[in-house]
């Protein structure tokens, strides 16, 4: 009988296979990286897929004695047998916001040169909201209520949303749309304030 591998797994190992640039980041204050971002980006995609929303969760669930999570923490070591501590993981997940758009267009750039999509003339649109969060503090749900602005600093407008990926945070969303044609072409963007629905 053949071993099937998990779809989890396969998404997880396709994370080697996105290109990434060869002119490393300007170096920042602190200590050097021990585990390469690849690793991270990994950890996120198990995180989204099992709807696990802190590092906590996530290595309550590597803990398990599966097929499955033995695969995945093998995914998640790197070459030195080294696997990260649950303080490393929740540092590095919350900095990762700022390296995941560089990855995930690195991926774009390297399907689109595969694929080709436009070869005949074809079209395409995408539709985003990324979060947006408002300066200064936030307008808590018993002060707006009350009508009362506490800080100078708070922004009115901006809402309360929730997203599995950010948590609670109060500001606005970005709503763009993009059609791809013989590059990407942004057709329209609007800024609307956070607004959580169930």
């Amino acid at each position: 009988m053949l071993h099937r591998e998990p779809v989890l797994v396969t998404l997880v190992k396709l994370v080697d296979r996105i290109p990434v640039s060869g002119v490393p980041p300007p170096g920042k204050r602190g200590r050097p990286k021990v585990y390469a971002d690849r690793l991270i980006v990994k950890a996120l995609i198990i995180m989204v897929i099992r709807r696990l929303y802190t590092a906590y969760s996530l290595l309550a669930f590597l803990d398990q004695d599966t097929d499955l999570t033995r695969d995945l923490r093998a995914e998640l070591t790197d070459d030195q047998g080294r696997f990260p501590s649950r303080r490393t993981w929740e540092q590095r997940l919350q900095a990762l916001p700022e390296s995941l758009p560089g990855v995930i267009g690195s991926l774009g750039r390297h399907l689109v040169g595969l694929l080709h999509p436009w070869a005949q003339a074809g079209r395409a649109a995408a539709v985003d909201s990324p979060a947006l969060r408002a300066k200064g503090r936030v307008w808590h749900k018993k002060h707006r209520d009350a009508g009362i602005v506490p800080h100078s600093t708070i922004d009115t407008q901006a809402q309360w949303s929730k997203s599995g990926y950010h948590g609670w945070w109060y500001g606005w969303k970005i709503a763009s749309g993009l059609c791809g044609c013989v590059g990407l072409d942004p057709v329209g963007s609007r800024i609307d304030p956070g607004q959580y629905r169930r």
